[in-house]
């Protein structure tokens, strides 16, 4: 016997609860801690995307749970922004890392450690946060996904489009930090929403959309920017963490290597003329 499809709205709401039972099981990951904290932001990014498909069906019931979910996200962001660090000076290092990089990634490893060690003394084993986000979990299935239609699924999709566009061209005409962050952020969220409205059609059975082959080359350049405007803005988290070392002489040669890391990155006009 043939087990019928879900409906989108019913294949949406399967994700959603996927993607959060994923972000409880990465805080829960005792193999790799940090890695860990990292899924789990993720999670809660695509998590985030996810609701805003819901459109005005969910206008009620969604704001207290990304209040929620954005807390979350924040109580961890400072765990992950020291675990990048060490990676991306690992990167910027080399296979061959010289002595300045080898002291500096030692003492970046000891700091990440630290504030790990630190976030479990106030929350064993992550217990509370992973709790709080099986509550949000809860939360999401109560919404009315049955509302959802494919029109407001295209609709939702539309607005990220409007916004990447508008960010985008925003940054083109000023480049800075701010302009720059708030379009990756955009952009990044687009694509989150693109991969759930290709799973959600794939699980269903349903034909694509007229667009999906537009959406197939939205959704890996919107990829390939933000991966370029993350590496930019790690590389300035790393150079301002490095900073508080203090010994300008010995940092001197690392922050040569942060720029050239930097310069062989496309440029924000270059990206925003894409």
């Amino acid at each position: 016997m043939t087990t019928p499809k879900p409906s989108l709205a019913a294949a949406l709401a399967n994700l959603a609860s996927r993607e959060a039972r994923r972000a409880v099981r990465s805080l829960a990951d005792t193999s790799d801690h940090h890695k860990g904290v990292h899924e789990a932001r993720k999670s809660i990014r695509r998590l985030k995307s996810l609701l805003d498909l819901g459109g005005d069906h969910f206008a009620a019931g969604r704001e207290p749970i990304v209040r929620h979910l954005s807390r979350l996200a924040t109580g961890l962001s400072s765990l992950r922004d020291a675990h990048v660090a060490v990676t991306i000076a690992r990167h910027v290092a080399g296979d061959t890392p010289s002595p300045g990089w080898i002291t500096a990634i030692g003492w970046l490893e000891a700091r990440r450690d630290a504030m790990l060690d630190e976030a479990f003394r106030k929350d064993p084993g992550f217990a509370r946060r992973r709790q709080r986000l099986t509550e949000a979990g809860s939360a999401i299935r109560t919404l009315p996904w049955d509302a959802v239609t494919r029109h407001d699924i295209e609709q939702a999709i539309a607005r990220s489009e409007r916004r990447v566009a508008k960010a985008g061209a925003k940054a083109f005409e000023s480049p800075g930090t701010g302009n720059l962050h708030r379009w990756r952020r955009r952009a990044r969220r687009l694509r989150m929403q693109l991969d759930f409205w290709r799973k959600a059609l794939k699980s269903t059975g349903r034909s694509a959309h007229h667009r999906t082959h537009q959406d197939k080359a939205a959704q890996a350049r919107m990829s390939s920017l933000s991966d370029a405007l993350g590496a930019r803005q790690d590389l300035r988290s790393l150079r301002s963490v490095l900073r508080s070392l203090g010994d300008a002489e010995a940092l001197a040669p690392l922050f040569d290597d942060i720029r050239k890391a930097s310069k062989a990155l496309p440029s924000g006009k270059s990206l925003a003329a894409g």
